[in-house]
């Protein structure tokens, strides 16, 4: 009898118990958990409004929200945006998300909470597995309390603080030990010189992420490194080590990812490096190593994707590449790599699909034999190197490429007929490949469907005008530029053309109308006429230079009134007269104009002032008037790096707010008619005083007239030019002592 009751009493209790529980979770969720989540709604700027279906009772249907299907708590929150940031954090985060207290997995990744600080209660969540911060900008550092998370599995924190926020110490990471995946990139870790003893403290730890952390130490060498056996990826790139490649990571045998680039490492690569006979993936690019490569990297035999551009690795390619049968992308681009390329290495590679070999100083042969097995090939990177590529004009390739970049080998005279198979070309460079004669018939059918950047800079091609099938193409870059080509310009290019380069050549005739190219060099040919009206149909044009040619006539009017916003002009050694319109001070964003060595005449036009952005002012060799105090003006001097003026009829005296301008480093104003004193205060011409290199400023051509000659210079050299010249005037008085402090 007792024991009867006692089980009715037991049954009624459990009933009980289940009548509160449906209670509870009437409407599909706990109503405490369900008003928790709406406080959190209303703390957060939904300007998305993402959380639109949050309304109603039934808040496990609501998106991002995951209530467990047996008990029927919340236990998953996953707010992640993936498109323009939805939520912005307007005031602390409301902490009434703790009573979600069977929460396992919360994401509030890329969303902008700027304005507040990271909540501390999120370390209170006892069961929480998964924790994605990610790129959230929270103000401040990282509590510490998130080391109380000893059932965490995953903690991104990857840019979680914005920019201004630093990152103290590292210690609460040492109590996550349940912690598999861990990443820290893009915080500002530059306060935390000992990182490595609380991330050695994670034994089940299998992802390590700290890119762009600014770390400066690593340890050379460790007793003991917890995680040797689990550690599958290792991403410690864009830092400042300044060390060499630490002796532990060959212990590290789990790793299967290893990415070390941009990190300031240098010497040569340890023999250990074979150790790691699990990797997949290797970055080592960007850095200064140096020497050969081991010939223990044939060990990696897994490898996959293997990157050491941009340091100074040296010897050859054999011994150690053709072990590496599972490679898809080899990138040793810009080393000192020498020696020639055995076929048996390169022919192994059977899984190559990027080849990057370029920027080295590489010899030899190549021939068809070194690419029979590479039939996956679709990028072919041989840059800058003394190859020969010798291949038969019958030979079809096992191949189909999407970027070519053979410029400096030789591969003329004719034209390769290979390259005729090859209908998924994007980008091709044969620039300086001392090609001749005419471009074949066929090449217009490989350039028409895919084909956006093209190169066939500095070599013999031409023959004939450019092929009237330009203009069906898909270019964006065309580069035609020291070749022979001839006859008048394309009257249409197609409308994806970005940039065009025809310099050096013998085009003739007038300039077209092409409406959308944005750059645009036809400079050293022998196109004559006048300037048409059409150019100001060139409404998307920011370069233009037509120098050295024999264009004459005056400068269209509407030039400056239709332009958007040009930044380069130069039609300088042509036979342009008339006034200079005072339209072009409509072209406020210039920043380098080049009239020099034309037949100019009048005043330069006021409106010249409104150019604020100008760095690059030359109109010597002309015929032009007056003084230029006035549409100089105050306002070009925070920006003007050259003027030069000489060998005009300018007159007047030379104005002293010249020895203001803040950049100024060239200043020619000989032949001309000046008079008057030099400026007292010509010795505060800030750069001229200064005996250091500046770069702020770089000019592909500069012409220096200097000890009785007129030099030009072909490349970049403003950061080591500093002149001054007012000879040939009418100046009186004295010299100012200033001129001696002109170092």
């Amino acid at each position: 009898m007792a024991f009867t009751l006692s089980f009715s009493s037991s049954l009624l209790c459990l009933l009980g118990i289940l009548l509160l529980h449906e209670a509870a979770v009437a409407g599909g969720c706990f109503s405490m958990e369900r008003e928790a989540l709406l406080d959190f709604k209303a703390g957060v700027g939904d300007t998305r409004n993402r959380l639109s279906s949050w309304t109603g009772d039934h808040c496990c249907t609501w998106k991002g929200v995951t209530c467990d299907t047996t008990t029927g708590h919340v236990v998953m929150l996953d707010l992640r945006n993936t498109f323009d940031r939805a939520f912005r954090g307007e005031r602390m985060m409301n902490s009434s998300l703790l009573t979600l207290s069977h929460l396992k997995h919360l994401d509030l990744s890329v969303n902008d909470f700027r304005r507040i600080r990271m909540p501390e209660f999120i370390g209170s969540f006892k069961k929480l597995r998964y924790l994605n911060l990610s790129s959230t900008y929270f103000m401040g550092g990282i509590p510490a309390r998130l080391g109380n998370l000893s059932s965490l599995y995953v903690l991104d924190l990857s840019d979680a603080l914005d920019f201004t926020s630093l990152v103290d110490n590292l210690d609460w990471l040492s109590h996550l030990t349940s912690l598999k995946h861990l990443d820290l990139s893009e915080l500002n870790l530059i306060d935390v010189p000992d990182w490595f003893s609380s991330v050695n403290m994670l034994p089940s730890l299998q992802v390590l992420s700290m890119s762009s952390v600014s770390l400066k130490t690593i340890p050379a060498s460790v007793v003991h490194v917890n995680f040797t056996s689990s550690l599958t990826v290792l991403d410690l790139s864009y830092n400042y080590f300044n060390s060499t490649l630490p002796k532990w990571l060959g212990n590290i045998t789990s790793l299967t990812h290893l990415d070390l680039q941009h990190s300031g490492f240098h010497g040569v690569i340890p023999d250990a490096i074979g150790d790691l006979g699990s990797l997949t993936f290797l970055d080592l690019g960007f850095n200064q190593l140096e020497g050969s490569v081991p010939r223990s990297m044939a060990d990696l035999r897994r490898l996959k994707e293997l990157h050491m551009m941009g340091n100074q690795l040296a010897g050859n390619l054999s011994g150690w590449l053709e072990q590496m049968t599972n490679l898809i992308i080899l990138d040793l681009r810009f080393n000192l790599f020498d020696g020639f390329i055995p076929s048996s290495s390169i022919g192994k590679l059977s899984n190559i699909t990027e080849l990057y070999l370029g920027g080295n100083s590489i010899g030899g042969v190549i021939s068809d034999v070194h690419f029979e097995n590479l039939t996956r090939l679709q990028v072919l990177d041989l840059y800058g190197n003394s190859i020969t590529i010798s291949i038969g004009q019958s030979w079809v390739p096992p191949f189909q490429l999407r970027l070519v970049c053979l410029t400096n080998c030789q591969l003329g005279p004719q034209f390769p007929e290979w390259l005729q198979f090859q209908t998924q070309i994007e980008e091709l460079h044969l620039a300086d490949c001392k090609i001749a004669g005419t471009m074949p018939a066929w090449f217009g059918n490989i350039s028409s469907s895919t084909i956006t950047y093209l190169d066939l800079s500095n070599n013999q091609i031409g023959g004939g005008k450019l092929p009237s099938s330009l203009k069906f193409t898909k270019l964006e870059r065309l580069h035609l530029e020291s070749n022979r080509f001839e006859g008048p310009l394309p009257t249409m290019l197609p409308s994806t053309l970005d940039i065009l380069s025809l310099f050096n050549n013998s085009f003739t005739g007038q300039l077209p109308i092409w409406p959308h190219v944005r750059l645009v060099i036809i400079s050293d040919n022998m196109l004559d006429g006048g300037l048409s009206s059409s150019i100001c149909q060139w409404t998307y044009l920011e370069y233009l230079d037509l120098s050295n040619n024999k264009l004459l006539g005056e400068i269209p009017y509407c030039l400056g009134e239709s332009l958007q916003n040009p930044h380069f002009l130069n039609l300088a050694n042509n036979h342009f007269s008339g006034e200079i319109p005072h339209t072009i001070g409509f072209l406020s964003e210039l920043w380098i104009l080049q009239l020099k060595n034309n037949s100019f005449s009048s005043e330069v036009p006021l409106s010249l002032k409104n150019c604020t952005e100008l760095q690059f002012l030359d109109m010597a060799q002309n015929n032009l008037v007056g003084s230029i105090t006035l549409w100089m003006g105050e306002n070009l001097r925070r920006q003007l790096v050259v003027l030069r003026l000489r060998s005009n009829m300018f007159s007047g005296v030379i104005p002293w707010q010249l020895a203001r301008f803040e950049r100024l480093q060239i200043l020619d104003l000989a032949n001309n008619n000046f008079s008057g004193s030099i400026p007292h205060n010509i010795g505060n011409l800030n750069i001229m005083r200064s005996t250091s290199q500046h770069y702020e400023f770089c000019s592909n051509e500069l012409d220096i007239f200097t000890k009785g000659q007129d030099l030009h210079y072909l490349k970049c050299s403003m950061q080591l030019m500093k002149s001054l010249d007012l000879s040939n005037n009418s100046l009186t008085g004295e010299i100012p002592k200033g001129i001696g402090d002109l170092a």
